[in-house]
């Protein structure tokens, strides 16, 4: 398991946070597929429940896809060429921790990658942490991980 400082990703996101990390959503969809399973639930749902249900086939591949969803390693942990990313690819040139340390982080175009998901996330995150520094944020900092703009 990695050190709490470790979970801060390149970009400023903290891993924990991430539903890919935790599992959660893996380990609810392969519960839900046991339960349904259990239970023949496509039975029911073709008798009973066809037009709400629908195409259950997709909706036993959609468990199946969101079982696997997963993080196999934090970004500090892969090696270079699995899953690149140019902002860790970035930071690991320049020799940075994370993009806090980058005068140009607030107009950096590498984040454009995430502002669909995350919106400002990253660099709300990175601000924090440049004024209060990193131990700091780890212990008493809000973190994000859906920018401001982005509704719930």
């Amino acid at each position: 398991m990695a050190m709490e400082k470790d979970l801060l990703a390149y970009c400023g996101l903290f891993c924990a946070d991430c539903a890919g990390y935790s599992g959660d959503i893996a380990d609810s969809a392969t519960e839900l597929a046991k339960v349904l399973d259990a239970y023949q639930f496509d039975r029911t749902a073709r008798a009973l429940f066809s037009e709400q249900v629908g195409d259950y086939g997709a909706f036993q591949e959609t468990l199946a896809f969101l079982s696997e969803l997963r993080c196999p390693r934090i970004c500090r942990e892969r090696s270079a060429g699995e899953k690149d990313c140019r902002i860790r690819a970035c930071c690991i040139e320049k020799g940075y921790y994370a993009c806090y340390e980058c005068d140009a982080f607030e107009t950096c175009t590498a984040f454009e990658m995430l502002e669909e998901l995350h919106g400002d996330a990253c660099v709300r995150n990175l601000r924090a942490i440049r004024e209060m520094g990193l131990d700091q944020w780890l212990v008493n900092g809000e973190r994000f991980w859906f920018g401001s703009d982005i509704e719930s």
